[in-house]
């Protein structure tokens, strides 16, 4: 029984010390929280002070500054960076660098072309404050803003290192723009001497015309290069064009126009075989060779042409031989073409409509073709064409339609010529008899 009593009085006291030592972990986690808070409170409450180096000077308001008072800035102005003393809370200051602040010059601000001192505004993140910074002026120069009353010729400068391939000669490089407006401050358009296009051909062999772009730069009377972020072109790159002239050479070739021979029939003689030309690669490309018309229907036995070289070759291609003209010799074969006048009075006109008549405006001429020693027998008084009109072309004022040719005589080795002999020819209706 003692023992039993003395069971529940131990478990009696072990349950009042678990309840104090909960009791005595809640207040102290209370009082651990509590001091913390007081601490935060008390170190983010109190500002400090950082300093931050190499901040960035730059420059704005130059759009206002041109456009309100008519002023611009000179070239060649720089600034040194500054060093700033910034305040605020730690945990604020410590996520911050260098970059987070901006530090600029409000050029829009000058009254005046000259120099101007201006004030560095230096700008920080929201709840940081400025206490001081190493610079709080600079001095600006400041200078009227004009612009070039005519535009500014455009000139392409190719260097001097490249190489013609053989047969090719340089003509000029061409810009477009022609021209440009330039405009910026007075001081700088003074020393402007012109516009060009740097278009290097270092070592290259020009075989052709060549194409491209360029960016277009100013440059001074000493062929310095004017370069000033406040000076504005009107076009900042241009296409570049450079122009050569090639030469070439290429064979002379006679041509019958006839229709009854071919040049290897007959026996050819040339004053030259070959010329030389020159042009634009473009032009070249529509001539590869120089043909002679000859009609060879009219040559009796044998002839001798001359032909002006210049004429014969189209726009842009010149002649470089040496020689204005090239003379032809042309020999016959053995057999002959003759011309032959049938006189309309020996024209007729077949299957025309009942009670109707015809009337042949003119002579024509027909070729025959044969041994020429043959021709002697010919009697062109005995030749006869016949028109078919079932086979005629309507004209404006009448009819026209292909001839068929008679010989009237047989003759040895004689052919009329296959070619189309053309009659032209009118047709009335004939009055009835009463």
């Amino acid at each position: 029984m003692k023992n039993n009593q003395t069971e529940e009085t131990a478990k009696k006291q072990k349950v009042k010390l678990s309840r104090a030592m909960s009791i005595l972990f809640v207040v102290l986690s209370v009082l651990a929280a509590f001091v913390l808070w007081v601490y935060a409170i008390g170190y983010d409450s109190t500002l400090f002070e950082r300093t931050f180096d190499g901040i960035s000077v730059v420059i704005e308001g130059e759009a206002a500054l041109r456009d309100t008072k008519g002023y611009t800035l000179a070239s060649g102005q720089e600034f040194s960076s500054i060093t700033v003393v910034a305040k605020g809370k730690m945990s604020e200051l410590n996520e911050l660098t260098s970059a987070d602040f901006r530090a600029v010059i409000d050029v829009s601000q000058a009254q005046a072309a000259g120099d101007q001192t201006l004030n560095i505004v230096v700008y920080s993140p929201n709840g940081i404050e400025i206490v001081s910074q190493s610079s709080t002026t600079a001095s600006v120069f400041v200078d009227e803003f004009t612009q070039k009353n005519e535009l500014l010729s455009v000139s392409v400068d190719v260097g001097n290192s490249y190489i013609m391939a053989e047969g090719v000669t340089f003509v000029s490089a061409s810009a477009n723009p022609l021209s440009v407006l330039v405009e910026g401050p007075a001081s700088v358009i003074g020393e402007i001497k012109g516009a060009y296009v740097k278009f290097d051909l270092e070592n290259r062999v020009i075989t052709d015309n060549i194409y491209g772009y360029g960016a277009i730069e100013l440059r001074d009377a000493s062929g310095r290069v004017i370069d000033n972020p406040y000076i504005k072109l009107s076009d900042t790159t241009a296409y570049v064009t450079v122009s050569v002239t090639k030469q070439k050479s290429i064979p002379v070739r006679v041509a019958f126009t006839g229709g009854v021979f071919s040049p290897s029939d007959a026996a050819i003689e040339l004053s030259a075989s070959a010329i030389t030309v020159s042009g634009t690669p473009e032009a070249l490309k529509s001539i590869d060779e120089l043909v002679l018309n000859i009609d060879e229907t009219a040559i009796d036995g044998s002839e001798s042409f001359e032909f002006p070289i210049g004429s014969l070759l189209p726009n842009g291609v010149s002649n470089e031989s040496g020689s204005s003209k090239i003379s032809v010799k042309v020999t016959m074969p053995e057999l002959a073409v003759r011309a032959y006048r049938i006189k309309k009075e020996a024209i007729s006109v077949i299957n025309l409509p009942e009670n109707s008549a015809f009337e042949i405006s003119d002579d024509i001429t027909v070729y025959l073709i044969g041994p020429r020693e043959a021709f002697g027998s010919v009697d062109r008084n005995a030749m006869s064409a016949t028109v078919d009109f079932n086979r005629i072309t309507i004209e404006d004022e009448g009819y026209s339609g292909s001839a068929s040719v008679e010989l009237g005589n047989e003759y040895d080795g004689i052919y009329v010529l296959n070619k189309e002999y053309t009659v032209y020819f009118t047709v009335s209706i004939l009055k009835k008899s009463i």
